[in-house]
């Protein structure tokens, strides 16, 4: 069941100290794979995006017009946001 789900098989080599470590942390029951995957999500899990490059969320995070004493409207929505 397992393998049906898994797309990708790789080979991985190690040094003595790296697969000492990996089977340490797996434990007597478990898999260097399994940590290997655990650490990959984990990593995967704690990357922050990068919002600079998003401009409605640049707009939503600072001041947005309607606040400076131009009223904001649907019709001048892109202009504010794109400029």
């Amino acid at each position: 069941m397992l393998y049906s789900v898994m797309r990708h098989r790789t080979q991985l080599y190690l040094d003595p100290d790296q697969f000492r470590w990996l089977k340490r942390r797996a434990g007597p029951r478990g898999s260097v794979a399994g940590v290997v995957r655990e650490l990959i999500d984990d990593a995967r899990s704690q990357q922050t995006r990068d919002w600079s490059g998003d401009t409605l969320i640049r707009f939503l995070g600072e001041e947005p017009p309607a606040d400076s004493g131009a009223p904001s409207t649907v019709q001048t929505l892109d202009r504010e946001l794109y400029g």
